[in-house]
């Protein structure tokens, strides 16, 4: 082992001290009785460990958000990414985790010098004309600081905390095995894809602390400004950037929330993040995903400034597409190309009763949108009624339209609370105008029945030699039928792996009963003493193997993928 490199027992040992630091935490905020149902709370806890009193009356879904909180934040993040999920948590759950704030104690000067100066391979005096030593905001994952470039630029300095990333991993290593645990123990988990959450988690969060990602989000949103429009973002410099330090051009406005509602300004702004918006989502594919009142800034010129740009959703032109469509449908009512779509856009895990989710569409549509002004539809609760249903009907979205879903109604509640009479419908129509009249035009539709009749034709080209083929494996008695029958096809699996517990619940039966035959009576027989301790090991790991098998397999093959996680430091 080198003096750089932790050891694997070294690494397990910190992460399992983590793990019982969590279970703490977790017992403390009321959920001790829940803990205590699973194996891993029965070996830490030898009784029920008593919650706070403070937050005894609390609501589980506050307990829950206040228990993210106090975990740090790796788990406030989780709670941000898990508020999102509409199609898997109640109302009362996602307003919780929504007050969820990433904020933290600001570092001294001195660590942030220390960080930026090894960051960018010099000292600050040789990087920047001047460095305010007061931040200008603080964060979970890092630090904003105003500077002055070289070329007397006004700039903010946004600095990671050293040592972040080392504690996000090992969080995301518990994260790992806790989801495994759910999802061998709970079905309903299975179904939620705890695992796959926890994936997605571990990429958006390992792509924040690589501010370089945040860095390409800039200049690819440059790219895609309209120079008509008074919307921007701040201009990186990339010079003076790296993974763990971005530089970028400081925006001189205030949050646009401290605006009056209904003012002439207020009125600006949302004419303005409404273009926006529709552009980004229908026009350039790449879209703000976190558009809080926070995060949208209000010139003196009047530009709406664009910040934090570390999350954003990306669409294909194919879901581009299937979103006009939705909206179309949507407005004409038209359930079963609702329908249609909302399977095209997700993926089913079950069969789908069409009649059941068509019927579940005409309810919500007339619940939330038909109504006579802006100002009384709830587009946000008929979003999130939407991915209910989606989930209740088992289709699984896809992880960037959670996110479009979160970011419009974090949009709806900005535009409600500037100016909520204001004519959303005026405001889009040209533009909504121009995609439909580009989505018809004569040139795409030709394109698109070009493209389709070129599929079409090679298909056709290939049919002869199919139909050849199979009229010889007819002659020949190559083609099999088999009768699907879910329930006997599980049989071989089930007593495979039945098989193998009983053989390794019987190696170690035989191993512990050998252990005890050649135990010495004295310790003066060294040899027979070595053979009984060998065997006492290999039962133990056997009862071990058996028992993990037991919680994590529940009958199917192991993930070793967490594990490997686990040990991978």
């Amino acid at each position: 082992m080198t003096d750089g490199n932790p050891s694997i027992v070294g690494v397990a040992v910190r992460d399992l001290g983590r793990l019982r630091a969590v279970a703490f935490t977790v017992a403390r905020h009321g959920f001790g009785p829940l803990l205590m149902k699973t194996p891993l709370g029965k070996r830490l806890f030898d009784k029920p460990p008593q919650g706070d009193e403070a937050l005894r009356e609390a609501s589980a879904p506050v307990r829950f958000a206040k228990l993210l909180a106090a975990l740090g934040p790796t788990y406030i993040k989780l709670g941000q990414i898990l508020s999102m999920r509409k199609d898997i948590f109640a109302p009362d759950w996602i307003e919780a985790l929504e007050t969820l704030q990433d904020d933290a104690p600001g570092l001294p000067y001195s660590v942030i010098r220390e960080q930026v100066e090894a960051s960018l391979g010099g000292t600050l005096d040789q990087l920047y004309a001047t460095f305010e030593p007061e931040p200008l905001a603080t964060a979970s994952i890092a630090q904003t600081h105003r500077a002055l470039t070289k070329d007397g630029d006004e700039v903010v300095v946004k600095v990671q905390r050293p040592g972040i990333e080392k504690t996000m991993r090992s969080d995301l290593d518990l994260l790992y095995l806790a989801a495994q645990v759910l999802e061998a123990s709970i079905d309903e988990m299975q179904i939620a894809g705890v695992v796959s959450i926890v994936e997605e988690f571990e990429k958006g969060l390992l792509g924040e602390l690589d501010f370089n990602r945040e860095l390409s989000n800039l200049l690819e949103f440059q790219r895609h400004l309209d120079p008509a429009r008074k919307v921007t973002v701040p201009r990186p410099h990339p010079e003076l950037s790296t993974r763990t330090v971005l530089t970028m051009q400081f925006f001189s406005g205030r949050p646009i929330r401290k605006l009056t509602p209904k003012s002439p300004e207020a009125q600006a702004v949302v004419n303005e993040i409404v273009h926006s918006a529709l552009k980004q989502v229908f026009v350039d594919g790449v879209f703000h995903g976190d558009p809080h009142a926070g995060n949208l800034l209000y010139g003196a010129d009047g530009t709406v400034c664009m910040i934090d740009l570390g999350m954003v959703g990306r669409l294909s032109q194919e879901q581009r597409d299937d979103i006009v469509t939705l909206a179309i449908a949507t407005i004409a009512n038209d359930a079963t190309t609702i329908a249609r779509v909302l399977l095209k856009m997700g993926t089913p895990m079950q069969r789908v009763n069409l009649s059941e989710l068509k019927a579940d569409i005409v309810r919500i549509r007339q619940q939330h949108l038909m109504v006579d002004s802006f100002g009384e539809y709830d587009s946000a609760g008929f979003i999130a009624e939407f991915a209910k249903a989606a989930g209740r009907y088992r289709i699984k979205l896809a992880k960037d339209l959670a996110i479009l879903g979160k970011a419009a109604a974090t949009l709806e509640d900005i535009i409600r609370t500037l100016h909520p009479d204001v004519d959303l419908i005026g405001i889009a129509r040209p533009f909504l105008d121009d995609i439909v009249e580009r989505r018809l035009s004569p040139q795409r539709i030709l394109g698109e029945l070009t493209s389709e009749a070129s599929g079409l034709g090679s298909m056709l080209r290939t049919v002869p030699g199919q139909i050849d083929q199979l009229m010889h494996d007819f002659e020949t008695g190559n083609i099999m039928v088999r009768a699907v029958t879910p329930t006997l096809d599980e049989v071989p699996r089930h007593l495979h792996a039945l098989g193998g517990r009983i053989a390794l619940a019987a190696f170690a039966t035989a191993t512990t009963i050998a252990a005890a035959i050649t135990a010495p009576a004295t310790t003066e027989a060294m040899p027979q003493l070595v053979m009984t301790v060998l065997l006492g090991l290999a039962a133990v790991a056997s009862w071990t193997a058996l028992l993990v098998w037991h919680w994590f397999g529940r009958g199917k093959p192991m993930r070793l993928a967490p594990l490997v996680r686990f040990f991978r430091r």
